[in-house]
């Protein structure tokens, strides 16, 4: 088991009248995470994720901010054919021990005795306290079982560290005997960045940056600042940053928030005083000392990109890679390994793991496609299994874990479309992009996470740039910068990128060749690369068959693919959410299951 000398998952021994607590005979293990954004759950056994989903998908509330994820509860009780009584315990990624004994009081004392600390954010510091103390975390969730299940017999609640459980989970379902694990976040109890030596049965941290020294809070800054939504417009910086170019004034300018650690050279330190400490006048995110360094108003939604927002990205962008190349080839330095896995929010940073995976000194990377913290309620429960039951975690092969439509044909008769049974979905899809058709894809179980990964998708013709512009335009309604992603045939890889490796997850980018540049511009960001899942038949079989049909048809074994959603909205979960999707864009056909949609033609 991967478990540290140090880690103790815990679990209250008190008992209470009610409810009775259940044993832990079960098999199934449920995770639980319910913090500021992108609540979810999720249920495994045997080593697998069985079930998992956010509440945002069922609620058609983007990140559900705030809400308890009841609905995704019930789906994963559902999905296993089992009740809440019959869980073996529900596990949490938070030390709720050093929340509720004192540690990390003693902690944010440290933290206000050094740095000016203001007002709102020993708030913060209260109201976590607050929330993760081990009593009020359980009566928290027994109130929301109780409204949604009664008074039944509630299993035990355990917790394990959040940075820990980020690195359990990518490194014991990367498939890697060893590696370096990089996990990196805003924050998560006290931690911001840890790097953990993995070896065989063995995870232990060799590096620890803690509160405030947080790159994912600085990234949130000038996502704010940008004038996108902190923890959730991110990627739309990292997307800019393409566009950006090497400005020494601004790469200076964020090098005075983001420093070498003078004591400490592979590492980093945080100036807080940009971030948190002092007045705030634009955000909560960054202090006004922040708006004058960069001697500019911040960007609001309405204004305009200059060249000069795209080189601030590009800044920002800059500082984080070489932050973590630094640490990188330190922790490989120190360890001798060379294979490295990546877990925390700040793990969906695509271009963040492509400089990775493109050091010298690497030799392989897998990133954790469920590395924010809503996937962390996946690391939670196969961590408590691994613990309580002793079972090994398997290698994450597909992320079709999500809910999936009973009976296709009675929604489309009860919604009263029109629609025609295909003889051959794949093969009928693949003519229609062919055409120029921009296709609604939406196939058997839902995908978790933020990436479209051929179960609610939005597919076009990569061959065509104005495919591309047509799903911006009139489908996702979305900045110019933002890539489109290729799916491709596993079997077409080494003819299409540079280098790579094994990438079914869209959390990597590579360096295009020249032929998947010539055959699929579409695909192909600003910087030369591709933000690719490879395709295996396997894991997809269906999805495999259109590429196949498609490369039949054109000689491109790539099709290109983006989530099934409209800008500010959740991915599409039931056919209702896809048909009203379908009939409030410019998408020209859905194909759902075996059935085809269509727009009446002028």
């Amino acid at each position: 088991m991967l478990f540290p000398a140090w880690l103790v998952i815990s679990d209250s021994s008190t008992q209470r009248s009610q409810p009775q607590v259940a044993s832990m005979s079960s098999s199934f293990y449920l995770g639980i995470f319910e913090g500021h954004a992108d609540p979810a759950v999720a249920i495994v056994s045997d080593g697998e994720v069985i079930a998992f989903a956010e509440e945002e998908r069922f609620i058609r509330q983007k990140h559900a901010f705030g809400i308890y994820p009841i609905n995704a509860l019930k789906f994963c009780l559902r999905t296993a054919g089992i009740t809440l009584s019959d869980v073996a315990s529900v596990a949490l990624n938070w030390n709720l021990d050093q929340y509720t004994n004192g540690e990390m009081q003693a902690f944010y004392d440290k933290v206000n005795a050094e740095f000016p600390v203001n007002e709102a954010t020993k708030a913060w510091q209260r109201n976590l306290i607050n929330r993760f103390d081990r009593a009020t975390t359980e009566a928290r969730h027994h109130f929301e079982w109780r409204r949604a299940f009664g008074d039944i017999r509630f299993p035990k609640i355990v917790s394990a560290p959040h940075h820990y459980t980020h690195a359990f989970q990518s490194v014991s379902q990367s498939g890697f005997d060893s590696s370096l694990c990089l996990t990196i976040d805003g924050s998560g109890d006290q931690h911001c960045t840890v790097l953990w030596e993995h070896r065989g049965s063995s995870i232990k941290p060799i590096y620890e940056r803690t509160i405030p020294h947080s790159l994912g809070w600085v990234y949130a800054a000038f996502t704010e600042y940008l004038g996108f939504e902190a923890y959730s417009g991110e990627y739309k910086l990292m997307g800019l940053a393409a566009y950006g170019r090497y400005n020494d004034e601004l790469i200076d300018a964020v090098g005075r928030i983001v420093l070498r650690d003078p004591d400490d050279p592979h590492s980093y330190r945080v100036d807080p005083n940009y971030i948190h400490y002092g007045p705030h006048t634009y955000s909560k995110r960054y202090t006004d000392k922040l708006v004058e360094l960069l001697g500019r108003a911040p960007r609001i939604s309405t204004d305009d990109y200059s060249p000069w927002h795209e080189d601030l990205a590009f800044a920002v962008q800059y500082h984080l890679e070489q932050c973590v190349a630094r640490l990188v080839r330190w922790g490989i330095e120190q360890t001798g390994l060379s294979r490295v896995t990546v877990g925390g929010g700040v793990g969906l940073n695509v271009k963040m793991n492509s400089k990775l995976f493109a050091l010298p000194e690497v030799t392989d990377l897998w990133a954790n496609p469920l590395c924010s913290d809503g996937g962390a309620a996946a690391g939670a429960a196969l961590a408590a299994e691994a613990m309580f039951g002793g079972t090994t975690p398997k290698k994450l092969r597909s992320l079709a874990l999500g809910n999936a439509e009973e009976d296709i044909e009675s929604v489309l008769a009860a919604s009263k479309v029109p629609y025609e049974r295909s003889a051959n979905i794949a093969r009928d899809v693949a003519s229609l992009l062919d055409e120029g058709k921009v296709v609604g894809w939406f196939q058997g179980r839902m995908e978790a996470g933020p990436r479209a990964l051929g179960q609610r998708s939005i597919l076009a013709d990569p061959r065509r740039v104005s495919a591309r512009d047509k799903v911006n335009a009139v489908i996702k309604f979305r900045e110019y910068w933002r890539p489109f992603c290729p799916s491709m045939l596993v079997e077409r890889a080494d003819e299409y990128l540079v280098s790579h490796t094994e990438a079914p997850f869209m959390v990597i980018a590579f360096e295009a060749t020249d032929k998947l540049r010539k055959e699929a511009p579409a695909v192909v960001h600003v910087d030369g690369t591709a933000r690719v899942q490879l395709v295996e038949k396997d894991v997809l079989p269906l999805y495999h068959s259109l590429i196949t049909e498609f490369e039949k048809l054109t000689g491109v074994g790539v099709i290109l693919n983006t989530s099934f959603n409209v800008k500010g909205e959740p991915v599409v979960c039931t056919l209702r959410d896809a048909l009203r999707t379908f009939w409030s864009t410019g998408l020209d056909v859905l194909a759902a299951g075996d059935f085809l949609v269509s727009k009446p033609v002028d």
